[in-house]
């Protein structure tokens, strides 16, 4: 199986290697606070069509820079945390590497759009992009035994 990205993300911060949970937290929540531009490529942008300022977009996207591919990871990569299973977790560092934002539209452009609520970095692949739907995402309407 081959995903090719429907754009990619460009924005102001380059990655940086970090270290410890604190580190984490704030990088996080730095670029998530940020506004990010996701360029589309030419022949998807059509799928832009219909798009709106103020609306939310679950952005999926490939952690291109992530090396490893474990099973069991340390949480932040706090060795004072005990290893778990990698599903469990929010770690880029994967089997498959795919990342998942829920985001908000700030501009819609021929070609990109504009958005908050990002964790991706400059470059990052963006594989697809899907409307969130409050009826349909919600934990509320997931059926439970």
């Amino acid at each position: 199986m081959k995903c090719e990205p429907v754009g990619f993300v460009v924005r102001e911060e380059e990655y940086r290697e970090l270290e410890g949970k604190e580190e984490i937290f704030q990088w996080d929540e730095e670029l998530r606070s940020k506004p990010a531009r996701i360029e589309i490529r030419e022949e998807y942008c059509d799928g832009l069509e219909g798009l709106r300022e103020g609306s939310f977009v679950w952005v999926i996207w490939y952690a291109h820079l992530a090396r490893d591919r474990p099973v069991k990871v340390r949480p932040y990569k706090d060795h004072r945390f005990p290893e778990v299973g990698v599903f469990v977790t929010r770690s880029p560092a994967r089997p498959c590497p795919l990342g998942l934002s829920l985001t908000y539209v700030l501009k819609v452009g021929e070609c990109s759009l504009t958005v908050t609520g990002l964790d991706a970095v400059n470059g990052t692949p963006v594989l697809d992009l899907k409307m969130y739907y409050e009826g349909l995402d919600s934990p509320k309407k997931v059926p439970r035994p």
